[in-house]
């Protein structure tokens, strides 16, 4: 019986490493990586992307602990062994590493029983059944079924289990058994596989031949004599004895009935969606740098923050919580203590160009184990166990709109609903739960223009196109151009970039003028104000003008933004504001020089407005101290001119 790591040690290396990556597994060995793939966890995780008829198929092969003949496989699934539909769902279970072939028409298995158990009515395994039994009563029951008999009580259960997993055993073991041993196994196949009754129970104890004793010597029947209880039919002999036994299988995925869609006007509002999508993200970053987002105190952004988030940058709540999760879990995002703002990667991110950007968080989002359109009860940036199972069947979405040929779509989200059920069973067993999954799957599968008008776009084939990211890259650069160096500086005091603006020029923008609109193109308008903020930040109205310049297309400086420039420039400064801590002033002149001049004062930076008025650096009390120091006698003053009176506290205790 070939094992799974003799099967694992056969494959070559590349087939090794895709199998880890589909369990995001990094082992060293194969020896190791067999290990992970028989964890429950590696089985529930393959199991869970599986399509509804693999999912069938796995719940058959989970019935023989050893595997199956693929006969008997075909034969309790209602189909011959070289069946279509058979075969897509076992090369799925082996690219999963859950099923592998052996010797003649052998399929050997993981441990699905520990995962399946109870399926069509049968007991579990035998293995289940006889892990607790002596090895005694093991080696007797190998013995009479013809399996090795080993020593150790693993070696005897795995014997008996790999015996059993043959049905012409199990058929031959009936057919040699007495007329009453098959009553009873007869009864245990049709109805309840287990069967107590205290009478037979003392019987077994205390060694006398019954019926019942007769199936448990040979295999047929699992009893624990130590632990006593009921007896079981394992699922090895319950699915032989069944009679008519066929477990469903439906290979056929749901009709689709593609509708008519133009690829031109598909195509054109997917690139629309991209260019918008990433400007998006690109504003709520930058928000977030200017007023890092507070979040709430058990985690996560508010719905409050959300919505003014979205009043700032424009969007609806919903979308707020996709590029926020976006920029998250792409590494844009980070913590500034209890605050959201960018990651220190955003800096480089945003000297990249638009195209090489958007691959970034395309290949988050169809990585992603989050679905934030689907939770919209919990808060933005936290993870919800719906959210975690729905993001399994983002794949099976974009897989499906990625199967259908150049103009056509699909007439309807309910179609994908329909869809899901089949492609992810586990996940959205129910109908109104796949339409809820379909939605949100959609909606931000459209807002990021990997599909419009339920159609697939360039960049949905991109993604599913095994020829790795460059090619999503080329892709994304036909719907995201480089970015713009320089933009139209209009005569009405806007500026327009007709693309992506490049991360200088949008800085410049930003300083100089107030944007308007973003997206497919972006739009500045030019003030008094945004000039001032430019003037504030230290440019001068010659850098100001220069900078114009080389940002105008040609050039290009229309003259009312240079008079516009002019104008606050010569008002700029006009009047001046300058901080100070206190004021000192006297109508003694001559000592106010005085002071001025004392050296044990410099750290007071004393500045005359007038011979008799100077102004100190540092608050009145310090100020005060540091005159009292010096060796003069200066009063504090109340706002209106008079002499504020200092009293003397003293403290008493509250309690005695």
């Amino acid at each position: 019986m070939k094992t799974l790591l003799e099967h694992l040690e056969g494959l070559p290396a590349t087939r090794l490493a895709r199998l880890a990556a589909l369990h995001e597994l990094a082992p060293a060995t194969p020896a190791e990586l067999a290990g992970r793939l028989v964890s429950v966890d590696s089985i529930v995780r393959a199991l869970t992307v599986q399509p509804l008829p693999g999912l069938q198929v796995a719940e058959v092969l989970a019935l023989r602990a050893a595997g199956t003949r693929r006969r008997d496989l075909a034969a309790a699934l209602g189909v011959l062994p070289d069946d279509a539909g058979l075969d897509a769902a076992l090369t799925a279970l082996e690219e999963w590493g859950l099923v592998w072939p052996d010797d003649g028409d052998w399929l050997r298995c993981v441990p699905l029983y520990e995962v399946i158990a109870g399926g069509f009515g049968f007991a579990p395994s035998v293995v289940v059944g006889l892990g607790a039994v002596p090895t005694g009563q093991l080696q007797r029951v190998a013995y009479e079924l013809g399996a090795p008999v080993g020593r150790t009580q693993r070696e005897l259960v795995t014997a008996i289990a790999a015996a059993l997993a043959d049905a012409a055993v199990v058929r031959a073991q009936f057919g040699e058994a007495p007329e009453e041993a098959r009553e009873l196994l007869r009864d245990l196949s049709g109805t309840d596989p287990y069967w107590y009754d205290p009478r037979h129970m003392a019987a077994l104890r205390n060694g006398r031949r019954t019926p019942l004793r007769w199936a448990i010597d040979h295999g047929l029947v699992a009893w624990n004599p130590i632990a006593g209880g009921a007896a079981m039919l394992p699922s090895e002999v319950g699915v032989v004895l069944r009679e008519d036994f066929v477990a469903p299988f439906d290979p056929a995925p749901p009709l689709l009935a593609p509708v008519e869609v133009s690829t031109a006007m598909v195509e054109r509002d997917g690139a629309a969606a991209a260019r918008a999508a990433l400007a998006a993200i690109t504003a709520v970053l930058e928000e977030c740098g200017r007023a890092p987002v507070p979040m709430l105190k058990n985690g996560g952004v508010g719905v409050r923050e959300l919505r003014r988030l979205a009043k700032t940058v424009g969007g609806t709540d919903l979308e707020l919580r996709l590029w926020l999760t976006l920029a998250g879990l792409s590494g844009l995002l980070g913590l500034a203590g209890d605050r959201v703002a960018p990651s220190p990667d955003f800096d480089a991110w945003m000297k990249l160009e638009p195209a090489q950007q958007y691959r970034r968080i395309l290949d988050c989002w169809f990585g992603m184990h989050a679905a934030p359109l689907l939770a919209t009860d919990t808060p933005a940036l936290v993870r919800s166990q719906r959210e975690e199972g729905a993001a399994l069947a983002r794949h099976a979405v974009v897989g499906l709109l990625g199967s259908l040929p150049d103009g056509l779509g699909v007439a309807s989200a309910d179609v994908i609903g329909a869809f899901l059920v089949f492609a992810r069973p586990l996940i959205v067993a129910e109908p109104d739960q796949a339409l809820a999954t379909a939605v949100a799957l959609w909606h931000e599968a459209e807002l990021l223009g990997v599909g419009a008008h339920l159609a697939p776009t360039e960049i949905c084939r991109a993604l599913l196109d095994d020829r790795g990211g460059e090619h999503l890259t080329e892709v994304l650069a036909r719907y995201l151009p480089a970015a713009e160096q320089t933009v139209v500086l209009q005569g009405d005091l806007t500026a327009v970039a007709t693309g992506t603006p490049s991360a200088a020029l949008a800085a410049f923008l930003d300083l100089a003028a107030d944007r308007e609109s973003r997206g497919g193109a972006s739009t500045w308008r030019f003030s008094a104000a945004s000039v001032r903020r430019a003037f504030d930040a230290g440019r001068s109205a010659e850098e100001l003008l220069a900078a114009l310049e080389e940002a105008a297309t040609g050039g290009r400086v229309p003259q009312p933004l240079r008079y516009l420039v002019s104008d606050v420039a010569r008002r700029h400064g006009g009047v001046r504001v300058r901080a100070v801590g206190c004021v000192v002033h006297s109508e003694d002149a001559t000592l106010l020089d005085e002071i001025l001049r004392v050296k044990s004062l410099a750290r007071l930076e004393l500045r005359a407005l007038a011979p008799t008025v100077l102004t100190s650096v540092l608050p009145p009390e310090e100020t005060l101290a540091a005159l009292r120091t010096a060796g003069y006698a200066p009063a504090r003053e109340h706002p209106d001119g008079s002499i504020a009176v200092e009293l003397v506290t003293r403290f008493r205790a509250t309690e005695s």
